[in-house]
């Protein structure tokens, strides 16, 4: 005869029961949110910018639904299977936030190009130094990588001087330059917009229109007697202050503003996160019909203000590749005033390059790191 069930294992069977319910509540949420975040490289944020938001958390989204399926495997039940599907659909994804690469003590050749794309904040992220001592940390940033050629965004340099357009291409012995003013408005004083410095003969250059106040340039270089084009973008930016800022990256610091202003403020973040969401769109599907229209082999660096799991990152490189996925390692971030490890500046390149070599290089002279590709012309 059987005996019956002890109180004491009736409660453990309670228990259980009761934490595997919970458990399923939150991997059900958080494979939904994940899903969206899928979603949000598939929609165009001009029609529905929702999605949008679940992108900017794909990466801890992607490692919840791991550790979730993980713990299912382990207790054998059947809820991993839920995940698998978007997992593997979205793997390609994960591996352009985070990757690893074993060094292949890869040493840089003369018929290699050194590209690099830098947004270096208008040359003035002075963190309260002395302007003559941070100029002079922010130009050795840049000649420490001897790129080949550079891209810059948030370029503002005056033309001549002692930190200027032309002390800087002397300093890197890079004797080619181009240059597109954010606005209508140029002059012969300086450059406020983007830029590209070259070793290499430049031939053309050519704008690429965008209905917003940012701008793009590509530019015809001579390399190795063949023609490749070398776009520099910087979209549309949530034009966010730093009272905004502080709001988004240290919620602590919320007793040191009144409750009405962080309202006000919260109220404002969302409008501008919405309003630069929908004008990144069209900016980067005319960047990608810009991109699909050229002759020659095409690299391509900028700020997309947006993460590998946008609609802008997705449209962009539909038809490029990304030596961060062939040559990155770790965790990809490059805006350096968030904790959270934002990927918004980016290096790609057509198949008719072969990477060999990326970086993405910590400092303090701008708000955007720095990033680092060698490429090799096949």
């Amino acid at each position: 005869m059987r005996k019956a069930p002890t109180k004491s294992k009736k409660k453990k069977s309670n228990f259980s029961h009761l934490f595997t319910w919970l458990f399923l509540f939150g991997h059900i949420i958080a494979l939904a949110a994940f899903v969206f975040s899928l979603l949000a490289g598939i929609i165009p944020t001009d029609q529905v910018w929702v999605f949008s938001f679940f992108g900017l958390i794909y990466l801890p989204l992607y490692i919840a639904n791991v550790g979730f399926t993980a713990l299912w495997i382990v207790l054998r039940r059947k809820f991993w299977l839920l995940s698998v599907i978007p997992l593997v659909l979205g793997f390609m994804i994960f591996r352009s936030h985070f990757n690893i690469h074993f060094s292949d003590n890869y040493s840089k050749s003369k018929e290699d190009l050194k590209v690099m794309t830098f947004n270096v904040c208008e040359f003035n992220h002075t963190g309260g130094a002395n302007h003559d001592v941070y100029m002079q940390k922010a130009f050795a940033v840049i000649k420490n990588e001897n790129p080949d050629i550079i891209c810059f965004q948030d370029y503002s340099l005056p033309f001549e001087g002692k930190y200027s357009v032309a002390g800087l291409q002397n300093l890197l012995k890079l004797p080619y330059s181009a240059n597109r003013n954010y606005s209508v408005y140029s002059n012969n004083i300086s450059v406020d917009g983007v830029g590209i410095l070259s070793r290499y003969p430049i031939v053309a250059t050519l704008p690429i229109a965008v209905d917003s106040g940012y701008t793009c340039l590509a530019a015809d270089v001579l390399y190795r007697n063949q023609k490749i084009r070398v776009i520099s973008i910087h979209l549309q930016s949530y034009a966010l202050y730093k009272n905004e800022k502080v709001i988004l990256s240290a919620p602590r610091t919320f007793t040191q503003f009144d409750e009405q202003r962080i309202k006000k403020d919260s109220r404002m973040i969302a409008w501008k996160l919405r309003w630069a969401l929908r004008r990144r769109a069209p900016e980067a599907r005319k960047v990608a019909e810009f991109v699909r229209s050229t002759p020659y082999p095409v690299i391509l660096c900028g700020d997309f203000n947006d993460t590998p799991a946008s609609y802008v990152y997705r449209t962009i490189s539909k038809t490029l590749e990304d030596p961060f996925i062939t040559n990155g390692s770790g965790i990809a971030k490059t805006y350096n005033e968030s904790k959270y490890p934002f990927r918004i500046d980016y290096i790609l390149h057509s198949k008719q390059f072969k990477s060999l070599d990326f970086k993405i290089i910590p400092t303090k002279v701008s708000d955007h790191n720095p990033v680092t590709a060698v490429l090799k012309l096949d």
